[in-house]
């Protein structure tokens, strides 16, 4: 049973870059919840001027990106909690 929360890390190895997998199984509403970092750190001023330009409708085109890649040892584990959210 996978019910819980689970780490993934990258395999590049960056800490910065683990992913966290939690699989609820609520009756009224299960799901697969996602956290992600994004290394997008930035004096307060200009993450002021961005929330600026986002309050405005400004977008960006390329979003905010960064990646993750997933360790052969972490697949099953990963396919077997997507296999106990289907199968509820």
């Amino acid at each position: 049973m996978l019910d819980g929360t689970h780490y993934f890390e990258c395999g590049c190895g960056a800490d910065e870059h683990t992913i966290r997998f939690t699989l609820d199984k609520d009756k009224e509403d299960p799901g697969i919840y996602t956290s992600i970092y994004l290394n997008q750190y930035r004096p307060w001023w200009k993450r002021a001027w961005i929330g600026m330009k986002y309050v405005f409708g400004y977008r960006c085109r390329y979003g905010h990106w960064d990646c993750w890649l997933l360790r052969d040892e972490d697949a099953k584990k990963l396919r077997d909690m997507c296999d106990e959210y289907l199968s509820r």
